[in-house]
């Protein structure tokens, strides 16, 4: 009988406040199987996140 692929601790999808908009838009798009570029952070205003801004930044930005 096969074995049941456990689902993985939220701890390791949460993105790290240090992490990189563009590393996590990558981990975001390789975790779901979509195609690279696919999956886009946005500011408030609606304009895409620059990728070397941290999810802290990010965060703030969205008032949390």
């Amino acid at each position: 009988m096969a074995k049941k692929k456990k689902p993985s601790p939220k701890r390791f999808l949460a993105a790290r406040t240090d992490a990189s908009v563009g590393t996590m838009e990558r981990k975001i798009a390789k975790m779901l199987k979509l195609p690279e570029g696919s999956v886009q952070l946005r500011l408030p205003s609606q304009k895409k996140a620059r990728s070397d801004k941290t999810i802290g930044a990010l965060l703030r930005d969205w008032g949390w």
